[in-house]
């Protein structure tokens, strides 16, 4: 019999090869209808030679056909997959999948959650213990956590083992920085929630459901009348406050109206108020040829803490979008549009000002704020300055994909996006250097004082689409460490993909360069050896996690490694949930008072993997 049985769609039942002929019959019947609804509408991206940012084939065929359908149904690719009914969604889902449909046990997607037996409330005197909430760490952004928080040496390296792991049911790709404060951990989670952990069993304090996906970092801080207050934003472009305690929610605000609106920027607390960034997705929308391509512009927005008042919107690109040009298949174009922040923005106090990086524009001809590093006023927000790093870069998959319509591939840059915050820090003569990597594969350093004026660039690989620096870097008084993505450079040869540099940030100076490992899986779809995933220092030691699903600690000193662990392969988790560790692309490590935890498992472009792993001293 067929895969296919009663589907109920748009209020319609539909009974599909319920009938006595030979199953094979109909399984080759069922086949060819997954093949052309896949021709129609995905194999101008997915093939064996896949557009940028798109799963190959060899890479779909791993995933459990429930996730294709579920792409398709309310995903990312809910627009590509609009010309299809759901009876081809689904075929195409069954088509691509080498998975059988069900086959993934239901016993492990569900979680059991294990609650803490005791609970004793945070207070403010739990900062007094070493702690790490947000993204950077600090208002300068440097991702580095200091010797007293860290509790952690090179020399204790060797002692680490892994103390529990928690998995995401369901999910393929894991991105969350983890926030610590006391002995509680805060992750966000890709199934749409937020949960409060103990930080040395994994026993849950509370879970808090959001309307999407959090990979932002998240924010925990004193609030006005004392109590801990969390602060963290989800995919659906929701921005959440709850009390850290108790998981309730105080406020919470939509950040932009937009349909494919999301929030990847961590939060960042100043000065009693909240700034964060929004992002989209659109540029994905934009390959659809019946999409209005674009009318999404980045933003940052400024909350009062307390409250949830919003004090200001500032719009990246000031200009609202207008009509533009028609595509050949009728359907109107805007622009300008894009130059999402998708990054924590860096704090100014002394300027008065904070800083965003930028991403590409989604409308030809490009914003000249996308590419770019942006100056904010703090108090109003608007725009004091801006220096544009790659110009005439408007980019939708419409510039990669086959079958796009030609109107809507004119004026393609090469998506080169900044996806890592900026870095602030001091000279010894007392000036001060902006420093921001960008997927080009070069690092700028700007003076912050005299409106962006280029002090010294260099370039530390081709970069690309999934290139240069991608989710970030770290600094520490005198050098910045830099792990390199360039994924789709070459997909598996070190020297090529991957690697990390140490530079003296005066200058731009090489002081070593640590190429990237052998991956030791290049016979699985999405191994390779790009390192794209966030940089994280502490004194002596930097952590750099790869697509192989490595992560690695190096000397910082030397480059040399130090210590290596293999996270590919099976968990046995704290939430009853199947885990397993996949590439590592995304958020960083977070080491608190001895203790580091991080996520593995990144299905877009890589190793699909959804566990989160603690690791303490033996």
């Amino acid at each position: 019999m067929s895969k296919f049985f009663s589907r109920i769609t748009t209020g319609t039942v539909m009974l599909i090869a319920v009938c006595t002929v030979s199953g094979a019959a109909h399984a080759t019947e069922d086949g060819a209808i997954g093949r052309q609804a896949y021709e129609k509408a995905c194999a101008g991206c997915h093939s064996d030679n896949p557009a940028p940012r798109a799963l190959s084939l060899a890479q779909l065929k791993k995933l459990p056909p429930e996730k294709i359908f579920n792409a398709q149904i309310s995903g990312l690719m809910a627009l590509q997959a609009s010309a299809l009914n759901e009876i081809e969604q689904r075929a195409v889902a069954i088509y691509l999948s080498e998975v059988p449909w069900g086959s993934v046990s239901q016993a492990k997607v569900e979680e059991t959650l294990q609650m803490c037996a005791t609970s004793t409330p945070l207070t403010a005197e739990a900062f007094e213990q070493p702690s790490w909430v947000g993204w950077g760490l600090d208002l300068d952004n440097t991702h580095a956590q200091p010797a007293d928080q860290a509790g952690l040496t090179a020399a204790d390296l060797q002692n680490l083992e892994l103390k529990w792991s928690f998995g995401h049911a369901g999910a393929t790709t894991v991105t969350t920085q983890p926030a610590v404060v006391g002995d509680r951990i805060f992750i966000g989670s890709p199934n749409g929630a937020i949960y409060s952990l103990d930080s040395k069993t994994g026993c849950v304090h509370w879970k808090f459901e959001t309307a999407g996906e959090v990979r932002a970092a998240i924010i925990v801080a004193v609030r006005a009348d004392g109590s801990l207050g969390l602060y963290a934003g989800d995919r659906k472009a929701w921005f959440y406050a709850l009390d850290a305690n108790t998981g309730k929610l105080l406020w919470k605000d939509k950040t932009d109206p937009h349909a494919w609106a999301l929030v990847t920027s961590s939060p960042i607390l100043h000065d009693g108020k909240l700034y964060v960034g929004t992002a989209s997705f659109e540029e994905l929308a934009g390959g659809s040829s019946s999409y209005e391509c674009c009318t999404f512009r980045g933003a940052v927005v400024a909350y009062d803490a307390q409250s949830g008042e919003r004090v200001w919107k500032s719009y990246v690109i000031t200009e609202e979008p207008k009509k533009t040009k028609v595509m050949t298949s009728g359907v109107q174009l805007w622009g300008p549009s894009g130059a999402a922040v998708w990054t924590q923005p860096t704090i100014d106090p002394k300027a008065g000002v904070l800083y965003v990086t930028t991403g590409d524009s989604y409308s030809s001809p490009a914003a000249d704020t996308s590419d770019a590093i942006v100056a904010m006023d703090l108090a109003t927000g608007a725009i004091r300055w801006s220096v544009q790093m790659t110009a005439d870069d408007a980019f939708t998959t419409a510039c990669v994909a086959h079958n796009a319509d030609p109107v809507a591939r004119e004026g393609c840059g090469p998506d080169v996006d900044f996806g890592s915050s900026p870095i602030l820090r001091s000279l010894p003569n007392g000036k001060r250097i902006l420093l921001a990597g960008q997927k080009s594969g070069v690092m700028h350093a700007i003076d912050p004082d005299d409106k962006g004026a280029i002090l010294w660039q260099k370039r530390l690989s081709p970069g690309g689409v999934l290139g240069g620096i991608e989710w970030g870097f770290a600094a520490d008084a005198e050098f910045i460490y830099v792990p390199i993505s360039d994924v789709w450079e070459t997909r598996a040869m070190p020297g090529h993909a991957g690697g990390i540099y140490k530079l003296r940030f005066s200058d731009g100076e090489e002081i070593w360069n640590t190429p990237a490992a052998e991956p030791d899986c290049v016979d699985i779809p999405g191994c390779n050896a790009g390192q794209p995933a966030a940089a994280t220092l502490i004194p002596g030691v930097v952590f750099s996690g790869a697509m192989d699903g490595h992560m690695r600690a190096y000397d910082t000193a030397s480059g040399a490694i130090i210590w290596d662990y293999d996270t590919k392969g099976d968990y046995d988790t704290v939430n009853d949930v199947a885990a397993r560790g996949g590439s590592i692309k995304g958020a960083g490590v977070t080491v608190v008072n001895g203790w580091v935890y991080f996520s593995s498992g990144y299905g877009l472009f890589g190793m699909p993997g959804n566990a989160f792993l603690a690791f303490g001293p033996k």
